[in-house]
């Protein structure tokens, strides 16, 4: 019954770990981190003197929405949203007993390998996305200098050098999106997987506490308290997870609000421009779509997913248990009853109600432009 402690390098998405977390410790990744980080620092304290010097509604509108981009999903995805939520995922994965995934049974195991295999698609397909978008982006067009505050700045400061700085800036571009938009993206979904792999494995067990063993109360209240503490302990480290990126992903929220407001007026008053563009903007929009659709997907599964403990424990014959035992299976019916989901603030979860929320919202957007003859 009871399973055995998985070892390091025995996790069923080690891929993820791999990439987003051993590849990041790499001295020269790190290297890179530290120059990418000063480099879009300055860029981005000029570029903020430059609004404050010039004072222009129209000059803040051409740039805000490459300035907050870069803002939110390059310089602080590097001094806060990596460092961070690399050290939140391994706290996570230490605090939690993970068992091996042959713990449970030949069905759950296949069904764990088989969604494994599918997350790691899912890992690949995102970072497809991401280079098509990357790369589109790099493609130098006519439009650069109205368009990305960084090209402007490097051909007013370095007319010169501007050629040569501008093609090293479009190909660094790529491995910045590359790690900032792929690597961050894998944080998220690395623990929450391994979560959903230990619930399937935990309701195996909870489904079997009678097994060979109906007559045994000792043994059935072992396996009890064994099932309880694990429900409780993994909900609890999720929990203690989510808090601790709470802060983070309140400043995000407000962060991409207003980006999402720099953008909606970038294509207000400079559709021309953007009209030239529309690779860039559909590939940058299938990208951030795909990446809203999985984790969306991924906490509505996790909500759904949580009720089952409760029907499993509703459907265990228990009329032959001690007292006991009973007292302690209704701790776990109580403890099974209180829902659950992946919430970063009171009025944001990860479920479909709150992606038809964005998705009526962005609809309007796009119905707005779209009758103003802008696209």
């Amino acid at each position: 019954m009871f399973p055995k402690k998985r070892q390091k390098g025995e996790e069923p998405i080690k891929f993820y770990r791999m990439i987003n977390g051993d590849t990041m410790q790499l001295p020269l990744v790190r290297r890179c981190q530290v120059c990418i980080i000063i480099y879009y620092s300055l860029l981005f304290l000029t570029q903020t003197i430059m609004f404050l010097y010039k004072l222009e509604w129209l000059y803040f509108a051409q740039y805000s929405c490459t300035y907050f981009f870069s803002l939110i999903f390059q310089m602080l995805a590097y001094i806060v949203l990596l460092p961070i939520g690399a050290h939140t995922v391994q706290s996570f994965m230490e605090e939690v007993r993970w068992w091996k995934i042959d713990s449970a049974g030949e069905a759950v195991e296949k069904m764990i390998k088989r969604e494994s295999f599918q997350s790691i698609i899912i890992m690949l397909i995102n970072a497809f996305f991401v280079v098509v978008a990357s790369t589109a982006r790099a493609i130098p067009q006519n439009v650069d200098r109205n368009v990305f505050y960084e090209i402007a700045l490097l051909e007013d400061i370095f007319p010169k050098w501007a050629p040569g700085l501008t093609t090293i800036h479009r190909i660094q571009a790529l491995f910045v999106r590359f790690l900032s938009m792929v690597a961050s993206f894998g944080q998220f979904l690395y623990p929450f997987y391994n979560s959903r792999f230990q619930f399937y494995m935990l309701l195996y067990f909870i489904k079997n506490i009678n097994e060979k063993h109906a007559i045994d109360q000792w043994r059935i209240e072992q396996r009890l308290l064994f099932c309880l503490r694990n429900h409780i302990n993994l909900r609890k480290a999720i929990r203690t997870m989510l808090k601790k990126i709470e802060v983070v992903s309140l400043a995000y929220q407000v962060l991409i609000l207003v980006w999402s407001i720099s953008l909606a007026s970038y294509v207000l008053l400079f559709q021309d421009d953007l009209r030239q563009q529309k690779f860039r903007f559909v590939s940058l929009s299938i990208c951030g779509l795909f990446m809203l659709v999985i984790l969306f997907q991924l906490g509505q599964d996790t909500e759904d997913n949580v009720p089952k403990i409760f029907e499993t424990l509703v459907s265990i014959d228990w009329y032959d248990w001690n007292e006991s035992n009973k007292k302690i299976y209704l701790m776990f019916l109580v403890s099974a009853l209180k829902p659950y989901r992946i919430q970063f603030s009171e009025n944001f979860s990860l479920n479909y109600n709150m992606a038809g929320q964005l998705l009526q919202s962005a609809a309007s957007v796009v119905l707005v432009v779209y009758q103003l003859n802008f696209m």
